[in-house]
């Protein structure tokens, strides 16, 4: 504290011999110091607020992704869950399934042979049961909502295979061969 005091007296004691125009100039000067000085500091408080707000937006950023990401994982989740409540659910006819939607829907579905069943994927803790259907003479969109009924239906059905024909006798219509899979966890 000594040491402070005697300086700023030495300073005060060097101004005061100082001429009124140097006193001018030197107190410029030093006005101009701390003006650059206080500039210096508050470009870099600038900096550093700047560079936390940028932080803080990748973070905002990355906490949006991982509560997307858990959103998809909830949804996959749910999807997952209902895929195996109807794996597990009882066991699906699939030959008179595949009749009575057609039936339901005006089609005349005669021509069904049953597939081989067999295990749907490599741990074998699925098995899927096939039927190949064979439909004549039948209009694109009634094909269309045969399709979609039997993929709504109870249970897991999918459409493994579809081949359509044209006819020459009608433009309009199709000849069609479905391949109808349903899958059922093995007991």
């Amino acid at each position: 504290m000594e040491t402070i005091r005697k300086w700023k007296t030495d300073l005060e004691a060097w101004f005061s011999r100082l001429a009124p125009r140097e006193r001018v100039m030197v107190s410029a000067g030093a006005l101009a110091v701390a003006c650059f000085v206080l500039f210096l500091v508050f470009t870099q408080l600038q900096r550093g607020i700047a560079a936390r707000e940028a932080a803080i937006d990748r973070k905002t950023e990355v906490i949006a992704r991982v509560g997307k990401l858990a959103e998809g994982y909830r949804a996959a989740e749910a999807q997952r869950a209902q895929l195996e409540a109807k794996l597990k659910g009882p066991p699906l006819q699939l030959m008179s399934f595949v009749a009575q939607t057609g039936q339901k829907l005006g089609i005349e579905v005669n021509d069904l042979r049953p597939g081989t069943p067999g295990s749907a994927s490599a741990s074998d803790k699925v098995v899927e049961d096939t039927v190949e259907v064979n439909l004549a003479k039948l209009e694109l969109p009634r094909l269309a909502s045969l399709l979609q009924e039997l993929e709504r239906g109870p249970g897991v059905v999918k459409v493994r295979r579809l081949a359509l024909r044209t006819r020459n006798d009608d433009p309009n219509a199709v000849d069609a061969t479905i391949v109808i899979a349903t899958y059922q966890l093995k007991s």
